[in-house]
């Protein structure tokens, strides 16, 4: 999709503003890269059919692209796109709009649906569980066993204790954390939205030790001239910890726990663990960063599945 030839000068034009309007607004990395590629391939479909301009683009001409899109091959695996995919897709080129739309020059009026995410199984820990998972960081230590052992207590704190998502642990940086208010400030959340994230008073110890104790051995031990000063994470190199979850799937082997079990495994799991003491979805909604409360209602199905099979033990 990359070098899918586009012929139209329109089309070009609209390509390049496309990424500096999203670099400008300040969309993630993955975005800023991802989505004009995406668009690239709906503008070269539009020149296969001779639609050469955005605003020529009609109701029925779009639910064709989704349809063409539904039954791509993935170039990669040959096997069809996965809904998650498809949502991409879909996203890139609805920001495609706002972007046009914002320049006040043109008017389109683009409303691709998205497919219904597929179903997957939530791999939720029990409290038992996430203990033994904390557990294993004070008994499966390589190199520094104080200092990494810290370093991962920290991690379960953002991802559990927090409910962060992957890349909300990954960028965050010292200067977002607030020990004395117990608040993190996630300053770009899905749909480059910002929070604030409480930290529970039994966290607030691990994350103090590490940034105090661990976090300051790493850098002090490291030579790499890229270690990262700001990086709340560090790999054992000094850098910013861009996979953690490869520290997960040791500590969930250590503490003998599933392997299937993710970051956002750990992230499903203190909502559903909220939900069962009694917090109001709402609040677990806005603790989670959700747009709505669409996506938090999945836990009420959780907690009354796992209420069902008590009761039918």
């Amino acid at each position: 999709m990359l070098n899918l030839p586009i012929q139209s000068p329109h089309y070009n034009y609209l390509l390049k503003g496309y990424k500096e309007y999203l670099q400008i607004l300040g969309y993630s990395d993955k975005a800023i890269k991802g989505w004009p590629i995406y668009v690239r391939e709906f503008f070269h479909w539009l020149e296969s059919k001779q639609i050469t301009h955005i605003t020529h683009i009609t109701a029925m001409q779009q639910l064709d692209f989704m349809d063409y899109i539904s039954r791509r091959c993935n170039r990669r695996t040959g096997g069809a796109l996965s809904s998650s995919s498809i949502g991409n897709i879909v996203c890139a080129i609805h920001g495609l709009g706002r972007y046009v739309n914002s320049m006040g020059r043109y008017s389109t009026n683009i409303f691709l649906e998205p497919p219904p995410k597929e179903q997957t199984e939530k791999n939720i820990l029990t409290t038992a569980q996430v203990q033994l998972l904390y557990d294993a960081t004070f008994t499966q230590q390589e190199y520094n066993p104080v200092a990494y052992g810290q370093r991962d207590r920290a991690m379960i704190a953002l991802y559990y204790g927090c409910g962060l998502r992957k890349s909300e642990g990954v960028q965050l940086n010292t200067s977002d954390i607030e020990l004395t208010k117990r608040l993190l400030f996630i300053q770009k959340g899905k749909g480059n939205k910002q929070r604030y994230v409480p930290i529970a008073t039994k966290h607030v110890e691990d994350i103090s030790d590490y940034l105090k104790e661990g976090r300051e051995w790493i850098l002090q031990q490291s030579t790499n001239p890229e270690k990262h000063e700001a990086a709340f994470l560090l790999s054992r190199y000094g850098r910013r910890f861009g996979q953690p979850e490869s520290r997960l799937r040791f500590l969930l082997k250590a503490a003998e726990l599933p392997a299937n079990v993710t970051l956002h495994g750990l992230r499903h799991s203190i909502a559903t663990h909220l939900l069962q003491s009694g917090m109001d979805i709402e609040d677990i909604s806005k603790f989670l960063g959700h747009s709505s409360l669409t996506s938090t209602q999945i836990y009420t199905h959780i907690v009354n599945e796992e209420l069902k099979i008590k009761n039918d033990e």
